[in-house]
């Protein structure tokens, strides 16, 4: 009988001790930004770039890259900013702008990029055919690092195949392509 209270108590306080110690340290992960990818249109009010109202529409549509996954349809989401924030970037995540699909990440998927159109007296902007941006693919990996209490998610390789380029994006400073007018 005393033998068990003892392992008890013994239990107990190594709960309280382990609690305690993981319990107040604060984990500072930003595990859902890790593989995001940034688009951002250059923005100039002088017609050497994009003007603000050229870009302030754009429609985004995500298609499965693998045959095995043909049978999730296509989906696709029109973000419409305002001309202040057009200059802002488009960041392409994992359940970001469309939501995630089960537990694929976006190198599961193809991004089509294409502008839009505000008319006056139209509830949807229209599409235009050109200019047409392509994310064909993207390659991610990845790895959990830990330090104890706090448990990680840090992605170690970033390549992303824009428009038959290939972009590292793993290199220091390089976390967004600039979309410039053509």
């Amino acid at each position: 009988m005393m033998r068990t209270l003892f392992l008890w108590i013994l239990l107990v306080g190594t709960a309280v001790a382990v609690a305690a110690c993981c319990g107040s340290v604060a984990c500072d992960c930003d595990d859902s930004a890790a593989d995001a990818i940034t688009l951002r249109f250059e923005v100039d009010s002088l017609g050497q770039q994009y003007f603000p109202s050229d870009v302030d529409s754009v429609y985004i549509r995500r298609t499965p890259l693998r045959v095995a996954q043909q049978q999730l349809k296509p989906d696709s989401v029109l973000l419409v900013r305002t001309r202040a924030n057009a200059a802002q970037p488009i960041v392409i995540n994992n359940a970001q702008p469309l939501a995630a699909n089960g537990t694929r990440k976006l190198n599961a998927y193809r991004y089509d990029l294409r502008l839009a159109s505000k008319l006056p007296n139209k509830a949807r902007p229209t599409l235009r055919k050109f200019p047409q941006y392509v994310l064909d693919s993207v390659s991610l990996r990845g790895n959990f690092q830990g330090d104890g209490c706090c448990t990680c998610y840090q992605n170690t390789r970033k390549v992303v195949f824009f428009n038959n380029a290939t972009y590292d994006q793993t290199i220091a400073g390089q976390n967004g392509l600039v979309l410039r007018f053509k």
